[in-house]
């Protein structure tokens, strides 16, 4: 049994650091490492979206819409592991690793399952799934086989998430870049290889990116159940228990939930934009992926706050995870805010590297663009305060967040504007004033929260710090 007496030096002294070091020091340091992966992520998107560009109009089309169904699908494993990443680094932070490890395995069977139900039931209702979404025939005609692999690869990315979520509850940040940056690669010179020497489509772009994320989860597999591992799972962890299982899903079914819809609103809202033509949608889709550039980097916040956040609430630290969201949403917001200035800089060099040619995209993408760009530093403020209120096992946020911003304001604004005869510059528009509009309530909220708890505490816990075990 691990104790805070046989943790290993480095671990022990990071344990320490985030617990009680400088929490600008602490948020740069954990945060870092996950904004070079998601920097090095960025890239093996922006190879894929060049890749289909070089085969056709129809097969950058199909990146937008496919995408974001594996999107929807993902976000149930992807939410179980981020529940149980709460728990496991609230004992790591309380220095019950005992209780961490039993979390970890819980967490990994309930991911597992549902990946897999899901995974199954996208693949065999294929047909009645694209249909509903109006996917456009060519796109299907062309793409079939990307959608299928993606489905697949859905399993891979939930057991690669429980990993990543074991990670980063122990601050073990650099581990986790270590080998997502090698699986990156490997996935960039299998696709590179498939579609630029041998000449395929875009199926062997998702057959490269199954391949290189299984070898990550091979990898992430040593470390897992490897014994030097301080929440080493054993294989008898890896059940369903009332005692760990039922506290984990109930606090993942709100994040499943606003996950689910707020990938599953991108989906309604390619389906909407569909009436403006395949060249509007594959510029829509070109517009999200330059600002997710900068968005990206910008994002990355939300894991570091729920980690750092759960530690010190496990650490009886209520002031210093209240700390942990100022400090990490001030730098995502001046992140992103910096980034949007250097896009637009560089968006007329940038923007025809995904269009394939195409030079009546471009025009399309900078109308887009003109007010996506926005939602650069708005979205990193909404992933912040959904990152802070997880931390807290206050998942219903997250939840009433994608709710608001997709259908009570994206969707809603974008059949309006169609309502009114306006162009596809109705898509930057919706995307600008759901994304404004979703930042200022989750700022509210979190001043609600602040003052609610100010006056009367968390649970048993006051603003009154307590030394950290």
């Amino acid at each position: 049994m691990t104790t805070l007496t046989n943790l290993s030096p480095r671990e022990a002294r990071r344990r320490t650091f985030i617990l009680n070091g400088n929490l600008w020091n602490v948020v740069v340091a954990i945060t870092a490492p996950l904004a070079i992966y998601a920097f090095f992520n960025y890239l093996y998107g922006f190879f894929d979206m060049i890749l289909a560009g070089q085969i056709g109009t129809d097969a950058v089309a199909s990146l937008l819409i496919f995408d974001d169904i594996k999107a929807t699908l993902s976000a149930v494993g992807i939410g179980i592991a981020a529940a149980g990443t709460v728990f496991v680094a609230r004992h790591y932070g309380a220095g019950e690793f005992e209780e961490a490890r039993k979390h970890a395995g819980s967490m990994l069977a309930l991911a597992l399952v549902a990946s897999v139900f899901f995974a199954i039931l996208a693949i065999v209702l294929w047909r009645p799934i694209l249909h509903v979404l109006h996917t456009p025939a060519e796109v299907i005609d062309g793409s079939l086989g990307y959608y299928l692999v993606q489905m697949a690869s859905t399993v891979i990315l939930a057991f690669n998430s429980v990993y990543m979520g074991v990670e980063r509850a122990k601050g073990n940040t650099r581990m986790i870049l270590a080998l997502n940056v090698v699986a990156m690669i490997v996935k960039m010179a299998l696709s590179a290889t498939f579609v630029l020497g041998m000449g395929l489509g875009m199926t062997s772009v998702a057959l490269a990116t199954l391949l290189a994320q299984g070898m990550l989860s091979i990898l992430a597999a040593v470390v897992l159940f490897g014994k030097r591992n301080s929440i080493s799972i054993r294989l008898s962890d890896v059940r369903f228990t009332r005692a760990y299982s039922l506290p984990i899903l109930q606090v993942a079914l709100p994040v499943i939930g606003g996950k689910v819809l707020f990938s599953l609103g991108r989906v309604f809202v390619n389906a909407i934009a569909t009436v403006y033509g395949i060249a509007a949608l594959s510029a829509f889709s070109i517009a999200m992926k330059v600002g997710s550039a900068a968005g990206s980097l910008a994002s990355v916040f939300e894991d570091p706050t729920t980690a750092i956040a759960s530690q010190n609430l496990g650490a009886k630290r209520l002031k210093r995870a209240f700390q942990t969201w100022g400090v990490a949403n001030l730098l995502a917001v001046l992140l992103g805010f910096a980034g949007m200035f250097v896009l637009v800089l560089v968006l007329e060099d940038f923007a025809p590297l995904f269009a394939g040619g195409d030079a009546t995209i471009v025009p399309l993408v900078a109308t887009i663009f003109r007010w996506e760009r926005y939602s650069i530093a708005t979205s990193a403020t909404i992933v912040v305060v959904s990152g802070f209120f997880l931390g807290f096992k206050i998942t219903k946020v997250t939840f009433i967040l994608n709710l608001i911003r997709l259908f009570a304001l994206r969707i809603p604004a974008l059949l309006l504007f169609q309502w009114l005869g306006t162009g596809p510059v109705a898509l930057g528009y919706a995307m600008f004033i759901s994304n404004t509009g979703t930042a200022l309530i989750a700022l509210a909220m979190i001043l609600f929260f602040y003052r609610r708890v100010r006056v009367y505490g968390y649970r048993d816990l006051t603003f009154h710090d307590r030394i950290a075990a």
